[in-house]
């Protein structure tokens, strides 16, 4: 709707100032006046033309349906700017689809006599290549037979002559500079066809180790004997093989050679004769065929200073395709987490395990095609990034209240969204105006991203202030979802658990973010040491709640994971099942677990099924997790419930968990209520380690029966272990020793690290924190049969599983967010 607005000239009479409009199509000329029937061509010249307009009307650049195929980075600076009242907007027309394209189209095709078709491509390099829409991956194969390690290494780090950061100290001994590689390294093979290869220096290794997917270029194959000899480029392969966290192994694939394509589908680019072969899906027809290759690296580039920041400015139902980004070609893929990369410079050698690192983590980001840098108050509103080579958006470095709403990420070879960086002036800004803060990430759908670089997320914020990370959906990845802070607590006032050659004296900026109401699902497919929602390092003010998390896998953990440093976060009200372990606290070094408020979570979908009293837990919910407020007395304590057993488990080791606390017996402070195959035992961990601290009350009694509703107990006098089913003792082990309980929740229906879910179904819970005595059990046991009163004397905890608890899960589940796709 067009806007009339009043302003006052000194000496005139007020006049009415009209709204400016420019309209921009595929068709247009940018010599034209910018009106619907004579529109521009270009949104660069309709930018320009906004900036000789002024301020105080409302400026919209309106685009129609197409393509617009950029020839380089559009650009937006401070002038570019609107106001709170009149922002600037660019805009697809209603029902349009606009697409920002970074790409070429590739014509001229020709085939050959192989099947192969192949056309001139005047572009330096690419990664990328989609055909008819659908990505296409580059030629690949197989590790070639008989390969072996080869050659030798070494690394000196020269020292910087910088100065370390004012305030700051560290470990003596420990200098931060550059890693200057020597030496020859990489592999030898019995196939020799490899040393014929046309362009050995374009081909890549792929090695995938746990969290980390990383990227080795060759320099040279050379005859060996009968064989090959591979001559790794350096010093990528050197930091993919030194670097500290993981690093390679064997290689998982070759990639981007002549020689290896040979599945319909892939493509090689012969860079020095700007040649692309292709070889086609059944039913492909090149001559028709519309092949996109991409161009740019930076889409859209929205950047300001300190100074002079941009500032309300908005997209509203664009769409950004077709970039790639060319690091990996150049030096190789050196990932250390998250698609962060160990550098050369800034880095000093780790004592443990020979390995580099750089200072408090200090990695380098793989960087976004569309960037937002230095700016306020910018917004994406209904736009799509999709088709694109890195990862799909950076809002970084002084960029302050901007706003991701409503959007679509997918078919991104990197990361999704990028909120923030882990460089020195994020968790330690010169200048308070860097801090990335107040930004705010709602409401968008982020699939499929990793594809090209599988340790991707789906949403990564550095050291952040105030980010809002709330109702999005997130599926079908292959790692973490939604990862926040960094640094492993090295960063922290005071530093780590680690050695550290710069320790600060004050906190990081990371606080006060809050990840809530998202959907996240399908995830962790690849990768492993990764989850729904991932953490580092202190977060003062930071909460975690109203999320649901489910369906993660075979990666680990897969639930919310509070990995090192983490400390200060709050995690409630969330919904986390079918994953290996909803709660994961990795706090060995800095033993920060104390500090993060856990609480009200549903860890475990609460199914509910025809009980021995109203409801019970039905099998199959994947363990739950049952806090246990306020914090009872457990030196002596009885766990008793009601199980009704499907199966029997058979094998070597035939155990199913009714209550576990402390993750497993060998962990300090465990207790378990189990079933060995048909009988009832338990485990008792008195703390200390695993030496003669954990005693087994091994189950001899009468087998349970299957399908039908049996009382089972474990009792603990501070003297006698003993199990107990139907009222009689079944089992007993003399511990004699204080009994000190973990701080964590009693987790029913499986063991506390998830090894498995109980088999059955469980009801009527109840937690003691005395032993009772034979009679009082069999008192239990003919009152929840009669209906009677069960005894209270002692009671810690009682979960009947009723409806309500139901209606509590869903209720969370039911605020998480979208579903479209």
């Amino acid at each position: 709707m067009r806007q009339w607005h009043v302003v006052a000239i000194t000496g005139l009479i007020a006049i009415p100032l009209r709204a400016a409009t420019l309209y921009v199509a595929p068709g247009g000329d940018d010599r034209a006046a910018g009106t619907p029937d004579h529109p521009l061509a270009t949104i660069e010249r309709a930018r320009d033309r906004l900036r000789a307009q002024s301020a105080d009307a409302e400026r919209v650049v309106e685009l129609a349906a197409g393509t617009y195929r950029l020839t380089r980075t559009l650009t937006f600076g401070a002038q570019d700017s609107g106001t709170p009242a009149h922002p600037v907007v660019y805009r697809a027309a209603p029902g349009a689809t606009v697409v920002l394209s970074g790409g070429r189209l590739v014509t001229g095709w020709t085939a050959d006599a192989e099947g192969r078709w192949r056309a001139s491509v005047d572009l330096p390099d690419f990664r990328q290549l989609w055909v008819n829409g659908v990505r296409a991956p580059r030629a690949r194969g197989a590790v070639p037979a008989g390969l072996k390690p080869w050659g030798e290494q070494q690394a000196v780090v020269h020292p910087s002559a910088a100065p370390r950061p004012p305030g700051t100290t560290g470990t003596p001994g420990y200098r931060v500079g550059t890693i200057e590689v020597s030496g020859a390294a990489g592999y030898t093979t019995s196939d020799a066809r490899l040393a014929t290869w046309r362009h050995p220096e374009d081909v890549e290794l792929g090695y995938d180790n746990s969290w980390t997917h990383m990227i080795a270029k060759v320099a040279r194959i050379v005859p060996d004997g009968g064989g090959a000899r591979i001559e790794m480029a350096q010093p990528g392969f050197f930091l993919c093989g030194h670097k500290s966290g993981t690093q390679i192994g064997a290689p998982a694939y070759l990639e981007n050679a002549f020689e290896l394509l040979k599945t319909p589908g892939q493509w090689y680019f012969d860079r020095t004769a700007h040649t692309l072969y292709y070889l086609p899906r059944p039913g492909e027809d090149m001559t028709k065929a519309e092949v996109v290759a991409p161009a740019l690296t930076t889409l859209v580039d929205i950047r300001g200073s300190l100074d002079q920041p941009v500032h309300d400015l908005r997209f509203e139902g664009l769409t950004f395709s077709h970039a790639t980004w060319l690091r990996p070609s150049e030096i190789g893929h050196p990932d250390v987490q998250a698609n962060f990369i160990q550098g050369l410079d800034n880095s000093y050698l780790r004592p443990e395990g020979n390995t580099y690192a750089t200072a408090n983590g200090e990695y380098l980001k793989s960087p976004a095609n569309v960037v937002v840098d230095a700016a306020q108050a910018v917004q994406f509103t209904g736009c799509v990034f999709r088709a694109l080579g890195g990862a799909g958006l950076d809002v970084q470095d002084g960029a302050q209240n901007n706003v991701v709403e409503r959007c679509r990420f997918e078919d991104i070879s990197g990361s999704g969204l990028q909120i923030g960086d882990v460089t020195r002036e994020d968790h330690h800004p010169s200048d308070p105006r860097r801090t990335v803060k107040g930004n705010r990430v709602s409401d968008c759908v982020i699939t499929r991203i990793g594809v090209e670089y599988s340790d991707a997320i789906g949403v990564f914020c550095g050291y952040t202030d105030g980010t809002v990370i709330s109702h999005n959906e997130i599926f079908d990845i292959p790692y973490t979802a939604i990862s926040v802070g960094w640094g492993w607590g090295e960063p922290d006032a005071g530093g780590g658990g680690y050695v550290s050659p710069v320790i600060w004296p004050t906190p990081t900026v990371c606080r006060d973010n809050r990840i809530e109401f998202n959907h996240l699902h399908d995830l962790m497919r690849l990768r492993n040491d990764g989850g729904g929602i991932y953490t580092l390092s202190r977060q003062p003010g930071t909460i975690i709640r109203g999320n649901h998390i489910h369906d993660a896998g075979p990666g680990q953990p897969g639930g919310i994971y509070l990995d090192e440093g983490s400390a200060d976060i709050e995690v409630a009200d969330n919904v986390v099942y079918a994953v290996g372990n909803p709660m994961n606290f990795n706090n060995g070094a800095q033993n920060r677990r104390a500090t993060c408020k856990v609480h009200d979570n549903h860890f475990g979908r609460l199914r509910t099924t025809d009980g021995m009293v109203g409801r019970a837990l039905a099998g199959g919910s994947g363990g739950v997790d049952m806090e246990l407020k306020p914090r009872p007395d457990l030196s002596r304590f009885t766990i008793e419930a009601w199980i009704r057993l499907a199966q029997y488990r058979t094998g070597p080791d035939a155990r199913d968990w009714v209550a576990c606390m402390a993750g497993n017996e060998w962990v300090d402070g465990n207790l378990s209520l189990f079933i060995d195959g048909k009988t009832v035992s338990g485990y008792l961990n008195i703390g200390g380690g695993n030496g003669g601290n954990w005693f087994r009350a091994d189950g001899k009694g009468e087998p349970l029966k299957l399908g039908v509703w049996t009382p089972v107990a474990l009792t603990y006098d501070g003297e006698w272990l003993r199990a107990w089913c139907d009222g009689a003792q079944t089992a007993e082990c003399h511990v004699g020793r204080a009994y000190q309980p973990p701080n964590t929740p009693l987790t029913l229906a499986g063991r506390q690290d998830r090894f498995r879910d109980f088999p059955g179904d469980l009801d009527e819970v109840r937690l003691y924190t005395r032993a009772l005595s034979p009679a009082e059990l069999a008192a239990n046991i003919a009152a929840v049969r009669g209906g009677g009163t069960v005894g209270a004397e002692g009671l810690a905890g009682h979960w009947g599983f009723e409806a309500a608890a139901d209606a509590v899960a869903d209720k969370i589940v039911a605020e998480a967010g979208p579903t479209p796709r």
